[in-house]
């Protein structure tokens, strides 16, 4: 009679023991997904960099308190590159080491470029909001990117500059810190701009911070004499060499590349930026109801207007979404990104073909009045 009670007993012990640990099974978390940012979030690039990583934080934040992705939260990991070669590479290198699915970077190409080594051994996906160079276009590798490439836009605004503005001679200067967009830029102006019966009077390079330089070539540049004067450099050296420019000929046209577009271009560039061109993928007029969504909650979220890359973050951060809400494989990512091929975005839709390149419709726009503006 005691054995049985007993044994009765033990029974009852090991059920309940093994209905406590389906219940603590049931109710243990899923472990998160893990995403990483690497870009230039300190230095003279920073603006870049701190938008795009405020971008990709935004749609983290939001997903999270949608319920995740497939009930799993998402786990944002962010690194500096320091716009330093050696930099991000250890930087990669430290978010493959926690297991990331997909890093979303870098902010320049010469940071992507940089790391592609890497990122092709270790087969991890790359997938860059900004960088644009062509020489990563149509290459069956582990970059993919949210952004249009290079080509189109300097052709665009080579055919603009002919055609409707009359300028047939054009003064080049050039950042040299980032020569696998800026080098890559002019190659397609120029061909296009000559073919166009256009020449090039001068193509000047200086390296991002080194102002006496700045000021040897900004002097330069109208000698021999030139119709007009394009740069290719970030938001706070293109707004300084404006300033230059704008001391020796006040009304000369000026243009530049979508890397200038960012507050440090119109903050520091005052009165000496207005009017200048470019031809970008980004319209800063949009009223599409998803653009004036996403400018209201990046305001209230950092208590500043978003610019291009916080934009071209958040939609990078979208794509990864949806297409782990589809297949969670990192290795898969590449091949359900594709599949997908078209995808909504804060301001246009764009699609990604089957090398991970990105097709998006350009804009005309200027700076007027302290604000980017897309003409009507």
């Amino acid at each position: 009679m005691l054995r049985s009670t007993i044994w009765k007993s033990a029974r009852l012990w090991a059920l309940l023991l093994l209905f406590g640990f389906m219940a603590s099974a049931c109710n243990t978390e899923k472990p998160p997904i893990r995403i990483g940012f690497s870009g230039g979030i300190t230095g003279r690039y920073s603006d870049l960099g701190v938008s795009g990583r405020n971008g990709v934080m935004l749609a983290v934040e939001e997903i999270n308190r949608a319920g995740g992705i497939q009930g799993r939260q998402v786990e944002l990991i962010i690194r500096d590159d320091r716009q330093n070669p050696e930099a991000a590479i250890k930087a990669d290198e430290d978010l493959i080491r926690q297991n990331v699915v997909a890093i979303i970077g870098h902010m320049t190409s010469a940071m992507t470029m940089a790391v592609m080594p890497l990122i092709n051994r270790e087969q991890v996906l790359l997938i860059s909001p900004t960088t644009s160079t062509s020489t990563l276009t149509g290459i069956n590798d582990w970059f993919f990117r949210t952004a249009g490439e290079n080509e189109p836009l300097a052709q665009g605004l080579a055919e603009y500059l002919i055609q409707k503005a009359a300028i047939q001679k054009m003064a080049v200067m050039f950042d040299s810190s980032n020569r696998a967009y800026s080098e890559t830029y002019i190659k397609s102006f120029r061909s296009r701009f000559a073919e166009l019966g256009g020449r090039l009077t001068l193509v000047a390079s200086f390296s991002s911070g080194n102002d006496p330089l700045r000021d040897i070539i900004s002097q330069n540049l109208l000698q021999p004499p030139t119709d007009g004067v394009l740069i290719i450099a970030g938001g706070l050296d293109a707004a300084l060499i404006c300033q230059q420019i704008r001391k020796q000929h006040p009304t000369i046209p000026v243009a530049a590349t979508g890397w200038s577009m960012t507050g440090d271009f119109l903050e520091h560039g005052g009165p000496a930026v207005e009017g200048t061109l470019f031809m970008d993928y980004f319209d800063w007029s949009s009223k599409r109801p998803s653009f004036l969504q996403f400018q209201k909650a990046y305001r209230e979220r950092f208590g500043m207007e978003p610019n291009f890359s916080a934009v071209y973050a958040y939609d990078t951060a979208q794509v990864l979404f949806q297409s782990l809400s589809q297949n969670s494989d990192p290795k898969a990512l590449r091949k359900t990104i594709t599949d997908i091929g078209h995808f909504s975005g804060v301001m246009q839709d764009f699609d990604i073909d089957a090398f991970g390149d990105a097709h998006r419709h350009p804009f005309l726009i200027t700076a007027s009045n302290g604000r980017f503006v897309t003409p009507e």
